[in-house]
Parts: C-alpha cells; sequence; structure tokens
C-alpha cells in the first residue's frame, strides 16, 4: 500500500505538532491532549474531541473529553459488543461515520451537550508504543456538519495518534528505568487497596470545586481581572481533573516488570490477589492449601518490596 501523501500545508502542520508533542515527555497530560486536540482543529473542524484507554471488563476510562470550548468530566463506561470501543479493538483500524452511517457512533455513551448529535466523526485507535498491534486506547474527533472529514485527515489524526502514544511510551520506559535503580523498594505509606475508589472521590471534590468556580465567574463583569483570574483557575482545575483520572488509565510503572521477577505459580497468585481475593479463596481457586498460599505471599511481598498485600494489587492494578 503506498505512503499517503500529504497536502503542503497539513503536512507543515503535522511535521511542526510531531516535533512539539514528542518534546512533552514528563509533561501534564491534559497540555498534551489539549495540544492534540488544537493540531487537529487547525486541519480540520473539530466540535467534540475525547480520548480514551482501555480498562479490564470492558470499560474505557476517557481522562479527556471536550466539546464545542466545553470541557466535559473524565468518566469511565463499560462498552458493548456494537460499538466504536469495540471496533477499534478487533479491526484495529479508524472508524468513519461513513462506514456505517453513524450507527456505531449511536449506540455509544453522549458527552457534552447531549441535545445535539453528531454529524460526522471519525475514531482511530492509540496503538501501544506508537507503532505495536496491541491497542490499548483510542480518540475520536467529531462536528456537527455532515460530510466533513476526508481522507486526509483522518490519516491526520492516525499520524498525531502514533506521536502520543510513542510519548506515552516513552514516559513509561522512564519510571521503569528510574524504579530499576531501586523505587520499589522505598518505604513509606502504603498505597489505598483501591484506586479507582480513591480516584472517584478525588473527582467528586473537584466535580464540586469546578461548579463553586463557575458560579463565582457568572457573577464577575466579563473581562475583568478578577474574571480572568478565576477563569485561570477554572482551567487548573480541570487540569487537574484529567491527570487524577490519568492514574487510572497510564500503565503501571513496575506491574509487568516485577510480576516476570515471580514463578508462574507466584504470578498466579499475586494476580488473584490484585482481584482481592483472601488467602482462603486462593487456595480454593488453586486447590492448595492456605499454608502454600501465605508462603507464596511472603515470597511475592519480598520480591515486590513490600510489606502489606494491598501494594501488590496496588501495583498490578493495570493488570486486573
Amino acid at each position: 500500500m503506498p505512503e499517503f501523501v500529504f497536502s503542503a500545508t497539513t503536512a507543515a502542520i503535522l511535521r511542526d505538532a510531531d516535533r512539539k508533542i514528542r518534546a512533552r515527555i514528563g509533561g501534564s497530560h491534559h497540555a498534551l491532549y489539549d495540544y492534540w486536540r488544537a493540531t487537529m482543529a487547525k486541519i480540520c473542524p473539530v466540535d467534540a474531541f475525547y480520548v480514551g484507554f482501555y480498562q479490564q471488563n470492558r470499560t474505557v476510562a476517557y481522562p479527556y473529553n471536550y466539546d464545542g470550548h466545553d470541557y466535559v468530566f473524565p468518566e469511565v463506561h463499560t462498552y458493548g459488543e456494537q460499538s466504536v470501543a469495540t471496533y477499534m479493538l478487533s479491526r484495529k483500524r479508524p472508524y468513519r461515520f461513513a462506514d456505517d452511517g453513524g450507527e456505531l457512533l449511536s449506540r455509544g455513551v453522549s458527552f457534552g451537550d447531549e441535545t445535539r448529535v453528531s454529524a460526522d466523526s471519525v475514531a482511530v485507535p492509540i496503538f501501544e508504543g506508537g507503532t505495536g498491534d496491541t491497542v490499548i486506547g483510542l480518540a475520536s474527533i467529531q462536528t456537527y456538519q455532515p460530510g466533513t472529514y476526508r481522507d486526509e485527515h483522518v490519516r491526520a489524526f492516525e499520524w498525531t495518534a502514533k506521536s502520543v502514544a510513542t510519548v506515552l511510551a516513552r514516559e513509561h520506559e522512564d519510571d521503569v528505568n528510574r524504579e530499576r535503580l531501586g523505587g520499589v523498594f522505598e518505604q513509606g505509606p502504603e498505597p489505598p487497596t483501591t484506586i479507582a475508589e480513591m480516584i472517584d472521590a478525588i473527582s467528586v471534590r473537584l466535580r464540586s470545586l469546578k461548579t463553586g468556580i463557575d458560579a463565582i465567574r457568572e457573577v464577575l463583569p466579563a473581562r475583568s481581572e478578577a474574571e480572568i483570574r478565576v477563569t485561570r483557575l477554572e482551567r487548573e482545575c480541570e487540569k487537574i481533573q484529567t491527570e487524577v483520572m490519568d492514574l487510572l488509565t497510564r500503565p503501571a510503572v513496575d506491574g509487568n516488570d516485577l510480576l516476570r521477577r515471580l514463578t508462574q505459580r507466584e504470578r498466579e497468585i499475586a494476580l488473584l490477589i490484585a482481584e482481592g481475593m483472601s488467602n482462603t479463596e486462593i487456595a480454593e481457586q488453586l486447590y492448595i492449601t492456605e499454608l502454600t498460599v501465605k508462603t507464596h505471599v511472603s515470597r511475592i511481598l519480598a520480591k515486590f518490596g513490600v510489606r502489606q498485600r494491598s501494594a501488590v494489587a496496588a501495583k498490578l492494578r493495570p493488570l486486573r
């Protein structure tokens, strides 16, 4: 298949975007996705935009959503067999509104202004490392104008998705390298057992905070110094919200690396611990004695460099 040739204008935008996106390693993911959205808006109309990452139990976490100029709070949704999310995993290629007249799009979860219906859309898979074969997420651009997106727009979206995935992969590699220097054995407060619950609680409080900021901004004179400062504060709240959700969506720093240190039986038990099973339940599932389970658990804790089984679950959270 011949390489797609972009127009001179689009090629210039993509070259600049690729350079700037790759330079954002270690920065705010909210800013990364913000810049991705802005880049696509230079190439084609973008009325709505989202980024999502697959989790276990057929769920997708959406750390970044925008509809028009309105920030939409991050959410986690379950997807069905007939959905864009399933299409990405099985087909591993872009989905276009024109493929089925938007049928799959209409079966998904709405966000933003639910009184308006997208008339054209493109969704692209996000591959692990940018060039691999494993789909870890998806992103979508949408517009309220029919017949908008052309082949060039789809290819440009794929191009930028690779750049973003490369940044995420590089960050993960850097985190793993730092952990290999001994970070996993640092002693400190044990992480919470249920990370999803912690993130949800923080998200609720941030939502309340942003509601309060919105109420203040509405009574301030437009373009006044106070209104400008409150708007900046609202923007910072949005960034924090995205970054909090990102804790759930990003790969564990050392989950797979730590699993490789374990024997096959220890790996089985570690993953069952991550699912919240007790020693008794693990013994029953694996048809071994509870004493044997306790012995394996002790070895797992030692190899992970932690003192409590809750820390094992925390380190393996994306693998559960």
